[in-house]
């Protein structure tokens, strides 16, 4: 009785980190990004041309931040990880931070621009937002 439970926990237990490891692997989505922006950050930002609502005086939009001059994937992420106030900290996942990265990478609007994001073969992400 014991040696099939021990056998079951080791498979778990061997089996997780695969499972981990394979969704690591996914490319980021903008689509998830844009989720994630919906959710966390609609409140101070304007998201996309089609958000509704109103944003506070004074962030930048999303727009704004993807197309800054010398924008990077690395400039985004310290700010998500270790945000300025009056901006929250939202312990985002690294997945998280790419998934808004990639979304961001929709909102660029000179197409000649290097990828904020490390090449995945798939090519820039396209918009997940309504037409």
């Amino acid at each position: 009785m014991a040696f099939p439970l021990g056998c079951m926990l080791v498979s778990l237990v061997t089996a997780a980190p695969i499972a981990t490891g394979a969704e690591d692997l996914k490319p980021p989505s903008a689509r998830q990004g844009f989720a994630i922006s919906e959710k966390l950050c609609k409140a101070c930002h304007l998201i996309s041309a089609e958000s509704t609502g109103t944003a506070q005086v004074g962030p930048p939009s999303f727009a704004n931040i993807a197309n800054k001059p010398g924008q990077t994937a690395q400039h985004i992420t310290n700010v998500l990880i270790q945000p300025h106030a009056p901006m929250p900290d939202m312990h985002l996942s690294t997945k998280e931070i790419l998934n808004i990265i990639s979304y961001l990478e929709t909102l660029r609007t000179d197409r000649s621009a290097p990828s904020m994001l490390p090449p995945t073969g798939g090519g820039k992400p396209k918009s997940p937002a309504p037409s």
